[in-house]
């Protein structure tokens, strides 16, 4: 347990980074992932502080017990019964010394309960930095995606063949323009022609006015 929260609150940045593909789903995943640690450390710390006070009611009862069998040793002797005198006190003895692992062992445990406690501390405070920087980590890494987007577009604009495409491309915009512009031309150049009858008409009209004779398809002038 111990080992595993080690290795998760010396995980850096970085390595998170190294290991993107999804950057939004990865960073998620790597809280889930310490969130289920911590959950699992908290349990942990738990179920060790109800082993260390286990130990400790042990270890007082049997301190107790050893007590007992030496009040029963003294009986025993005052009663002339040295036997049992003697087995009383082997009992005490062994309620002695079960006490004694019943203590080393409520120590230790409590010893675990302290380096949990401070494992998880640490845990938590990575936990909270990862999470303020969650959204700065995937800004950084879909930015730096884009980039390689924009690198690897940009290589095959430069790239041989598409300078080549849009050249193409651009003699045969030109050939439009340029066919485009001829067919205006013409239409500009008919358009005269089609009125050249009546622009006579109205031409000797405007003589005939200046002169005072009858217009020459004998029409009266304007104004008679």
């Amino acid at each position: 347990m111990l080992k595993r929260m080690r290795d998760i609150v010396v995980a850096t940045v970085h390595e998170v980074l190294d290991q993107l593909e999804d950057p939004k789903a990865m960073i998620k995943q790597y809280l889930r992932d310490v969130e289920s640690e911590i959950r699992k450390a908290k349990d942990a710390i738990i179920r060790h502080q109800v082993m260390a006070e286990r130990f400790e009611r042990q270890a007082e009862e049997a301190l107790r017990l050893a007590a007992r069998r030496k009040m029963q040793a003294e009986q025993a002797l005052d009663a002339g019964e040295e036997e049992l005198a003697r087995k009383a006190l082997s009992e005490m003895k062994h309620w002695e010394a079960r006490a004694d692992q019943y203590r080393k062992d409520a120590d230790k445990t409590t010893e675990q309960v302290r380096e949990l406690k401070e494992q998880l501390g640490r845990l938590e405070k990575k936990y909270q930095e990862l999470r303020d920087k969650k959204n700065a980590l995937i800004a950084r890494a879909n930015a730096a995606k884009t980039k390689k987007r924009i690198h690897a577009t940009l290589h095959r604009i430069d790239s041989e063949s598409a300078i080549k495409g849009f050249e193409r491309m651009e003699e045969r915009i030109a050939q439009m323009e340029i066919q485009a512009n001829a067919h205006a031309g013409v239409h500009d150049e008919a358009a005269p022609l089609a009125y050249a009858d009546e622009v006579e008409k109205e031409l000797a009209k405007l003589r005939a006015r200046r002169s005072g004779s009858t217009p020459p398809d004998g029409g009266e002038l304007p104004g008679n």
